[in-house]
């Protein structure tokens, strides 16, 4: 879900330049990887819940899209209030996600990660039920963590995946808690967080070892001083990546 900017100014994403931008050899050799991807925007080329919301509901959601602007909402009583009890049948849902498309490097990300042992998760602040149906539609398989939606007749009813009140993200499902969680689990593990969005996506790219960003992502970052590797397609994250597992792999052979 894309959110509505905060009401300050800030820079151009497309002019962004990072303060301290990390390359390939940032990547630390003798931890194994993990990877966190974002979905709407990042994985798919369009934001699933704003996009729907832009077709179905646009007066709604300007007058939302303003209160939120102004922090009447958190994040999640934002698609709470925007979302929950839309009336859209399971055939008219079908329909539009058929109209979305996956980012060009999503199924080369997910292949090349199972064919070197890499876990790759989504964590989305969309809703499972459109991940499901996404996966089905582009013949594609994931890991993922999301928000949960359920159909009462033709009408949504939302709930959240995993919420975290100890983070200030406000989401539905806050990328930090299950990005720290996996860690908890997996004490060595050198966590990646691809993602493009300011609100949803910031605390997982806090948390990781290693953030790529574009979008209001990439200026949010750089307004804190951290390093991020930018980027604008999953090749190009892949490209990163590869190199990282190549120096690996030749360095274990020495």
């Amino acid at each position: 879900m894309r959110y509505p900017p905060v009401r300050r100014d800030r820079p151009d994403s497309s002019a962004v330049k990072p303060v301290k931008v990390q390359d390939k050899m940032a990547i630390q050799q003798n931890r194994p990887l993990a990877i966190f991807c974002d979905f709407d925007g990042t994985f798919s080329v369009q934001d699933v819940g704003s996009t729907l919301a832009q077709q179905l509901l646009p007066e709604k959601r300007a007058r939302l899209w303003d209160r939120f602007g102004q922090g009447e909402f958190t994040a999640w009583s934002y698609v709470m209030a925007l979302l929950d009890g839309l009336e859209l049948s399971e055939k008219e849902l079908d329909r539009f996600l058929e109209t979305i498309d996956l980012d060009p490097g999503a199924e080369t990300m997910v292949d090349w990660c199972a064919a070197e042992g890499i876990p790759f998760r989504i964590l989305s602040d969309g809703f499972d039920w459109n991940l499901e149906r996404l996966q089905a539609l582009n013949n594609i398989h994931f890991e993922y963590s999301a928000n949960h939606l359920e159909y009462e007749g033709d009408r949504w009813r939302l709930s959240p995946g995993r919420p975290n009140e100890a983070c200030g993200c406000g989401t539905g499902s806050c990328k930090r808690g299950l990005i720290s969680s996996y860690r908890d689990d997996h004490p060595d593990a050198f966590c990646v967080h691809i993602g493009n969005g300011r609100v949803s996506d910031l605390c997982g790219a806090l948390e990781a070892d290693l953030a790529f960003a574009k979008d209001t992502l990439a200026p949010a970052l750089e307004e804190r001083g951290v390093d991020f590797i930018p980027f604008e397609t999953l090749h190009d994250v892949l490209e990163v990546l590869r190199d990282r597992q190549a120096e690996r792999g030749s360095r274990e052979a020495r």
